[in-house]
Formats: C-alpha cells, sequence, structure tokens
C-alpha cells in the first residue's frame, strides 16, 4: 500500500493535503526565498486536544499537541521514515471566537523520527498564522529548529482544521479536540 492509497482512503486526505501544501506556501513563504532550500519534509496527522473545553467563555486552555508523521524524507542526511511530535501551548484567554489570542504562549515541539533521530522546534518566538480555505482553515506555525536535526533551520508545520469541527464550538458544546492533515517542511536560512 502505497502512501497516497493511505491518504485517499482516509476520506479523501490527498485533496486535504494539496490544499495543505498551497496553504503552506501561502503562510510560509519559503519558496518566495531565493536562496532558501527544503531540507526536509514530513506528511501526517496532527491532533490537538485542549484541558479544558473551549468554550464560548474566555478562560486559559492547555493545548496538547500530538503529530504522527506517517512519512518523514530527507536528502541529506538520507533519511525516509516516519516520526511523533509533541508540544504544549498555554492559550490565554482562549474562546470559541478566538482559540489562539496575542498572549498565548507556546512550547518547544519534540520530534523523534523512525530511526531514532530527533529535532526540537522552538516554542519561543515561534508565529502561528491562520488563513480561511473556505471549508477549512489552515494553520501555521513557523519556528526555528533549537537541536538535532536540521538545527539551525526553519521549520514551518501548516495544519488542515475542518471548519466543521469549530463551528459547533460553545458554551453547550465544548471544543476538547482537534485533528487534520498537517505538512511539517525544514527550510535552510537564507
Amino acid at each position: 500500500m502505497t502512501f497516497q492509497s493511505i491518504l485517499n482512503a482516509r476520506a479523501g486526505w490527498g485533496k486535504l493535503l494539496t490544499k495543505l501544501a498551497v496553504a503552506g506556501l501561502l503562510l510560509g513563504g519559503v519558496y518566495g526565498q531565493a536562496s532558501a532550500a527544503n531540507l526536509g519534509t514530513c506528511t501526517g496527522i496532527l491532533t490537538t486536544t485542549f484541558s479544558p473545553a473551549i468554550t464560548d467563555v474566555e478562560q486559559d486552555v492547555t493545548a496538547t499537541v500530538s503529530s504522527t508523521y506517517v512519512l518523514c524524507t530527507s536528502l541529506l542526511p538520507v533519511f525516509i521514515g516516519t516520526g511523533t511530535g509533541t508540544a504544549t501551548n498555554q492559550l490565554k484567554g482562549s474562546k470559541c471566537a478566538q482559540i489562539t489570542t496575542p498572549t498565548s504562549t507556546f512550547g518547544d515541539k519534540t520530534i523523534v523520527y523512525s530511526d531514532g533521530a530527533g529535532s526540537t522546534l522552538a516554542g519561543s518566538g515561534a508565529t502561528v498564522a491562520r488563513v480561511d480555505l473556505g471549508t477549512s482553515y489552515a494553520v501555521t506555525r513557523t519556528s526555528t529548529v533549537l537541536s538535532g536535526e536540521f538545527a539551525g533551520a526553519n521549520a514551518v508545520e501548516t495544519a488542515l482544521v475542518l471548519k466543521t469541527s469549530l463551528a459547533s464550538c460553545s458554551t453547550a458544546t465544548p471544543l476538547a479536540q482537534t485533528s487534520g492533515a498537517t505538512t511539517l517542511q525544514f527550510v535552510s536560512v537564507p
């Protein structure tokens, strides 16, 4: 079974990954940098769990991010494999209408690859942006790789979140979790 057939079998993830790639280009601007190079890429699923669940009432929320990368590739070092990633973010004054606020803080994201190597992405200084794609949002986090594989490079991760998972958010139906396709790119700093 190929990676693409797995994605197509999972409710049209292939189409979502296409939108995800376009959104990553729009938000990250990585291909607009003449001397930047794509060092490696991981694709998979990103799930965020909110505690307490998000409602219409502003509150501080811990967002635990868990990524399962079904395919990671790079040329130097040569690698084709899988990976997992985790991060814990503190969302200040979060509510259904605005989940991430300007006072939110992002934790370092730790990634472990199937060959045992890893990367740590900086939480401090990370930026998060959201683009409306019609039926979904593309949420992009850009940060620096602090250590491990690709240390010193930029990391640009774009996840797709379906609007239907956010539309029902209210005090009566709190938002406890979101999940969507994700692409993580490691890009050299020009």
